[in-house]
Formats: C-alpha cells, sequence, structure tokens
C-alpha cells in the first residue's frame, strides 16, 4: 500500500514535469523550491528523531515506504528516489532511456548516414572477428563542420530574402542530419574516453600507493636513527660496583632513557 502511493506520488510529479512549456532555456523542475534551509533541518530533525544514520561510503539517504509516507510532502522531495535498476526506463533531457540501454544511432533518429559504414563481413567469416578496415573521424568531422556552417551561412541568406521561405526548412532538415551525424561521430569516442579516464585514475593511485612508500620509508629512517642515538647513548656501568648492582642500574637507566628519547623522537615524528 505504501509502494503504491509513492508511485503515484512519482508518476504525478512526472505529469506536472510533462505539462512544462518546452524552451530553449527550460524551467528547473517545480520540487526545487522544496530544497529550502528550513526544510533540510526539518528532515535531519526527522532522522535524528527516527535514529535513522547516513549511510557509509557517502550513498545517498534511503527510507523505507512507511517512513517514507511520515515525511511531508515538501520533505519527500529531499530523499533521493532509488536508482533505476537495468531494465527500468527513465528520462535524461525530456528523453526516455534505460541504464543499460545502447546509445541511440542514426537509423533511431531517422537520419541519413553522411559517413561510410564498415564492410559487412563475406558470407561464412564470423563476424566477431575485426577487420583492418578503419574510418578517420577526424577527417569525417572536420567535413562536417565545414559543411555545418555552410549550411548556416546558406540559411542565413534565405532569411534574409524571405524568413517564411520553404527552403528555410529543408535547409534545417539539412543542418539537423549535419549536426546528428556529428553527434554518431563522436560517439564512437566514447570507448577511448573511458578507456583514457581509466587511466588516469590509475595512475593517481598509483602515485598515491607511492607517496606512502616514500612516507613509511622515511619514518623508517627515523626510526633507524632513534635506536642509533639509544645505543650512542646508552649509560655507561661504573667499575666500583659490583656485577648485580652495575647491570640492575644500567637498565634502570637505560630504560628511563630510553623511554625519554622514544618521547621525544615520537614528538619530533609527530611534528609537536
Amino acid at each position: 500500500m505504501a509502494e503504491q502511493q509513492i508511485q503515484q506520488q512519482q508518476q504525478q510529479q512526472q505529469r506536472e514535469e510533462d505539462t512544462l512549456p518546452l524552451s530553449a532555456l527550460p524551467v528547473p523542475p517545480p520540487f526545487y523550491k522544496a530544497f529550502t534551509s528550513a526544510n533540510i533541518s526539518k528532515l535531519k530533525d526527522f532522522k535524528s528523531h527516527h535514529g535513522i544514520e547516513e549511510p557509509a561510503g557517502g550513498l545517498p539517504l534511503q527510507l523505507t515506504p512507511d517512513q517514507l509516507l511520515q515525511l511531508p510532502a515538501e520533505l519527500r522531495y529531499l530523499v533521493p528516489p532509488e536508482p533505476p535498476r537495468g531494465d527500468e526506463e527513465f528520462r535524461v533531457f525530456n528523453e526516455v532511456t534505460q541504464e543499460n540501454g545502447k546509445p541511440p544511432t542514426l537509423k533511431d533518429w531517422d537520419y541519413e548516414q553522411l559517413y561510410p559504414s564498415p564492410p559487412s563481413p563475406p558470407p561464412g567469416a564470423d563476424p566477431s572477428i575485426r577487420s583492418d578496415w578503419t574510418l578517420d573521424s577526424r577527417k569525417y568531422l572536420k567535413d562536417l563542420v565545414r559543411s555545418a556552417l555552410f549550411a548556416f551561412l546558406e540559411l542565413l541568406a534565405i532569411t534574409a530574402r524571405n524568413p517564411t521561405h520553404p527552403d528555410k526548412d529543408e535547409k534545417l532538415a539539412h543542418i539537423a542530419t549535419i549536426i546528428a551525424n556529428m553527434h554518431a561521430l563522436i560517439n564512437e569516442y566514447r570507448p577511448h574516453q573511458a578507456r583514457e579516464t581509466l587511466i588516469r585514475m590509475m595512475e593517481e593511485q598509483l602515485g598515491r600507493k607511492r607517496k606512502e612508500v616514500e612516507g613509511i620509508r622515511k619514518m623508517k629512517e627515523k626510526v633507524a636513527e632513534t635506536l642509533a642515538e639509544f645505543s650512542k647513548n646508552a649509560p655507561r656501568v661504573e667499575k666500583s660496583l659490583g656485577p648485580e648492582e652495575a647491570e640492575a642500574l644500567a637498565a634502570e637507566e637505560k630504560r628511563i632513557d630510553g623511554q625519554r628519547q622514544m618521547w621525544a623522537a615520537m614528538d619530533e615524528i609527530l611534528g609537536h
């Protein structure tokens, strides 16, 4: 019952967003008004009253359906919804998509492809084996940019003579086709971008590990120097004392002096 009420609220929120007028600079969703300092303070009081702890690792706060229903309507917007599952649809820039969905292609957009496609494998060949064919994406991107600029100049010339001329719509459709092809070519760089991002993250992690190892090495050297000072400054046993007395005195003085020097070394290491 509680989950059904929450789903109805989310559907109502989606209907409100769908009724917003579309514009070049769309307004933010209406629920942004709920993110006030007073509401954030109320949500903190609610969590402390019900003994709700923030999840570790920076994860978003998740409440049970019953806890969500206990919240006022303006505070429910402050609790992020659960992430969509792999087969669930959600909207991004007013476009319905899926988490595990494939990026749209030119055919999905109903645009003509202006650059060559890889050749089809011969009959009987293994389609998983990649051929030596490559596409010079940079060349085609440059050509498409020039074509888009030239088409835009033509559009300006048409609208300057007659803003209602039917050639204007044809030229706009041509520009949209060029931009869609540029978008498709740029999407082919996504795997390369992901690989380079992963390499950079691993290099940063390796740099942090090296700094940690260097810090441990310096600490080892300081400890070795401290132990060397202990051996140099060890108290000498007087010859006039008996063996047992000299040994007891040396042990006591060594213990006291060792503790004193250890505390001094720790203060130096910790920067006190």
